[in-house]
């Protein structure tokens, strides 16, 4: 890949796409289905007056409106108590203002009105790690990715790697990674946790060849894995002896992460 002077604006080009995906997965669904989810395929319910509400918490909490994305929460649940996803987006403020109880209740009403739907499951599922019942979650990534019609399985997948991560397992988070990237391959998330493992193994080659990938312009990111990529980068090319390039890495790092923590260290 050709490093050009506009890395650092470039990194930050499809950011949005992937964000309040890896959140808690409410990406991409439309379909038809009753209140109840009886549909072995988890389709979301259609036309229902909640569904306003819950695209408007989601507008909010990504521009950084807490509040005002918890009142949208509350609404929903108010326009249609049983509307999955009012009640996943609700949990998961709750669970944001530090209230587990009450975001557990709403998780679990989620999945009792659909327990079929993959984005619900991978959101309980997600709510699980955050709560290190790494075993519970693991389940539940799985139930959601049993679902052949799950429009963002990579998602599911990178996140059950990092969950299967933290409880220990690097052999599973590394199967759920390569199947994340298997899935999609311009998935960024998933190809800087393999750049990473590829690092710690002593692969330098093995750890660019993931990172050359990441930075291609089409490549979804996240400002998170930006920062992880751009480290691992600096750290990368550095041991390969590529001065240029790791500099310009560097560069890029301090440019768009003066703050972070890598940026310190370095």
């Amino acid at each position: 890949m050709a490093m050009t002077g506009h890395l650092a604006g470039r990194l930050m080009t499809n950011a949005v796409l992937v964000t309040s995906a890896l959140c808690f997965g409410l990406v991409g669904c439309a379909s038809k289905a009753t209140q109840q989810d009886s549909d072995p395929l988890g389709l979301d319910p259609q036309d229902s007056p909640a569904a306003l509400y819950v695209e408007m918490a989601e507008e909010y909490y990504n521009r950084g409106q807490t509040e005002v994305a918890f009142r949208r929460a509350q609404q929903a649940i108010e326009a249609d108590k049983n509307y999955p996803k009012a009640h996943v987006w609700l949990a998961f403020m709750y669970e944001e203002m530090g209230k587990p109880d009450l975001a557990a209740t709403h998780y679990e009403r989620a999945v009792k009105l659909a327990p079929n739907n993959s984005d619900v499951l991978y959101a309980f599922g997600a709510y699980q790690c955050r709560q290190k019942r790494y075993t519970e979650a693991d389940v539940y990534f799985k139930k959601a990715l049993d679902n052949p019609l799950y429009s963002t399985p990579w998602v599911a997948m990178t996140n059950a790697g990092t969950c299967a991560s933290s409880a220990g397992d690097a052999v599973k988070a590394e199967g759920y990674y390569r199947a994340a990237v298997a899935a999609n391959p311009g998935f960024g998330p998933a190809l800087v946790k393999l750049a990473e493992i590829e690092l710690k193994r002593g692969n330098m080659q093995g750890a660019k060849l993931y990172l050359d990938r990441y930075f291609e312009p089409t490549t979804l990111r996240t400002p998170a894995t930006a920062r992880e990529a751009l480290a691992t980068a600096v750290t990368t090319e550095r041991a390969l002896g590529n001065r240029a390039r790791a500099a310009e890495y560097e560069k890029a790092l301090r440019a768009n992460f003066p703050d972070a923590s890598e940026t310190r260290e370095l």
